[in-house]
């Protein structure tokens, strides 16, 4: 059974889709946001053990591209941060036979004027409703990358792919995709 990773609300997400497999696209509330490349993350208080180290794990790949720097904490409201959470839900009929595994998005946080700045405080969650679906790295390392900016992908070598194929190891597009959000100058 196919495995889907949901849209989160139009507030957060972005509509339009790229219709090149060859780019992770990123999300359009991200676009052209100038964003440190640090976040602190922690995680909500009924996570799961399972859960946390799922989640610890998606951390550990994303740290490895040296492109964002993820650090255990609470962050402070003029930083960017990451709640990790688990939820429960079930699949409707009309689904036909697709499971929500996951769910997650960034939260952009502009203040203008005298101390202006520019943050996201993004969530990124997992459906416990389905734990042999929801738990696995695979879904943590997407709905992170949602977290963090990156846009559903054509290309199934992606881990932004909307339909978990148990991928868990970033492409060299989802890495393009994350300096382009995350470039030099902000690390």
């Amino acid at each position: 059974m196919a495995k889907w990773f949901p849209e989160t609300t139009t507030q957060t997400k972005s509509q339009e889709k790229s219709d090149t497999s060859d780019k992770t696209p990123i999300e359009s509330i991200v676009q052209g946001k100038t964003l440190s490349h640090t976040y602190y993350y922690h995680f909500a208080a009924n996570m799961p053990t399972d859960a946390k180290q799922v989640f610890e794990e998606a951390v550990a790949t994303y740290n490895a591209t040296g492109v964002v720097k993820l650090i255990e904490g609470e962050g402070t409201a003029k930083q960017n941060r990451i709640t990790f959470f688990v939820y429960s839900k079930a699949t409707s009929t009309a689904s036909q036979g697709l499971i929500e595994s996951g769910h997650g998005g960034p939260k952009i946080i502009e203040r203008t004027g005298w101390g202006a700045y520019t943050v996201n405080h993004a969530r990124a969650g997992l459906n416990m409703k389905y734990p042999q679906m929801g738990i696995k790295k695979s879904v943590a390392v997407h709905e992170l990358g949602h977290a963090l900016g990156l846009d559903h992908s054509g290309s199934v070598t992606s881990v932004m792919y909307p339909i978990d194929h148990g991928r868990s190891v970033l492409s060299k597009m989802d890495i393009a995709a994350l300096k382009s959000i995350y470039p030099e100058s902000s690390r």
